[in-house]
């Protein structure tokens, strides 16, 4: 509920202190006796979801409050509380609020006010819920076609990747800096004694199994808008090859580069997927966040056999040298690019001539044109909320639960 302020302060100037004094101390006015409140009744939202809210007000005084404000501020899009009710003396009103969620990303609902005041326009009373609450939309997911589900080629062969090893070889190991993220658990002493800042040991797993994942959200290069822009098409990309990836028993990481890098290191597992939608859910294009600097920011993280799965509607050859720089880290066929065809999305620039250039440097490309992949509603498992009924014994029992997060990893 979070902490609550009443404030009862007469705002008419023809109010004489003996008013402002009967009115504050001796007035039995309702606004003093207000109860209200607000409940979530549904959880784990995906973008097409409705929430849904149950809103209760109660009037604890015998006298009537004639008229009750509400004041939401609430920022999820396209939705608010605000409205004026009323409720008669000992009464109780409540009704429920709903809105479908039309855009990802972390929103509150709330702060929110209450206001009453008397029928002369005499004082006010003010209700203030402080503390909002906190929800995340997660981006929507797509059952994606095999052909964009990387395999890792070698020596002419064309093979799907190796599932992941349970622990690291300590043959090859290699040092690194220390960034955010790390496991304090992999210092290496030694290193960091001797250079005076943290390093951290990396050790090259006996096969494929962690894949990195680099939208880039380079504002300079989005194209589109809404549900079909380049932006939201990158961000459903992601969210849904890392719930096919981890349910294929692979290590995941995504990085997303700028000022400051946002990094999750590859893990799997269905605490890894959440990991990552909610790291995903609030990410936007942000300025001087080129394809090409986070390649660079990204390099420290990789070991020998990591893949690297870079998806972009970016037309230029600086990215590129960027990654080439990356290709000597593998064998053949150890980076993959999702290629956004600007011209679909309303540009001038086709995919076409670019996959060519990429191809020259063994890199298996795929392009994406708007329309290919489409977001389907309920991935996440069946929306419901809790629902009790009470049975003749008076004992109440769950009729209806929320979805099971754990239905991503069935089928």
């Amino acid at each position: 509920m979070g902490k609550v302020c009443v404030d009862i302060f007469p705002h008419d100037p023809r109010a004489t202190f003996p008013i402002r004094f009967y009115l504050y101390r001796v007035y039995p006015h309702p606004g003093r006796h207000l109860g209200q409140g607000r409940s979530e009744l549904r959880v784990g939202m995906q973008v097409g979801d409705e929430l849904e809210e149950q809103v209760y007000l109660t009037n604890q005084s015998i006298f009537p409050a004639l008229w009750v404000e509400f004041l939401d501020g609430s920022n999820l899009p396209g939705y608010t509380l605000s409205s004026v009710r009323g409720v008669g003396g000992g009464g109780s009103l409540s009704w429920r609020a709903r809105t479908i969620c039309s855009r990802r990303g972390v929103f509150t609902l709330g702060p929110w006010e209450v206001r009453t005041g008397d029928p002369f326009g005499l004082f006010l009373v003010r209700h203030q819920m402080l503390e909002p609450q906190e929800i995340l939309v997660y981006p929507p997911l797509a059952v994606l076609p095999e052909t964009l589900i990387p395999h890792r080629g070698k020596l002419g062969d064309h093979r799907p990747l190796r599932l992941p090893l349970q622990a690291d070889t300590a043959d090859g190991m290699s040092v690194r800096e220390y960034v955010y993220g790390d496991s304090l658990r992999r210092i290496h002493w030694p290193t960091t004694a001797r250079k005076e800042t943290p390093y951290v040991k990396v050790f090259e797993p006996e096969s494929v199994s962690r894949i990195w994942l680099l939208p880039d959200l380079d504002p300079e290069v989005q194209l589109g808008d809404g549900e079909d822009s380049t932006e939201e098409t990158i961000i459903l990309l992601a969210a849904s090859l890392a719930a096919r990836l981890l349910r294929d028993r692979f290590h995941v990481g995504v990085f997303l580069g700028g000022e400051e890098p946002v990094v999750a290191l590859p893990d799997r597992g269905l605490s890894t997927l959440w990991k990552l939608l909610e790291l995903l859910a609030p990410c936007h294009p942000v300025t001087g966040n080129n394809l090409s600097r986070q390649l660079a920011q990204f390099r420290p993280l990789l070991s020998p056999r990591d893949m690297v799965l870079v998806i972009s509607a970016a037309m230029n050859e600086e990215w590129v040298q960027s990654l080439q720089r990356l290709i000597p880290f593998y064998d053949r066929g150890g980076a993959w690019v999702l290629l956004l065809d600007p011209h679909s999305f309303g540009g001038t620039h086709q995919a076409d001539d670019f996959r060519t250039l990429l191809a020259n440097l063994g890199v298996e490309t795929r392009i994406i044109r708007r329309g290919d992949i489409r977001s389907m509603p309920g991935v996440y498992g069946e929306l419901s909320r809790w629902e009790f009924i009470t049975l003749g014994t008076g004992r109440a029992i769950a009729r209806q639960t929320p979805r099971r997060l754990a239905a991503l990893f069935t089928g």
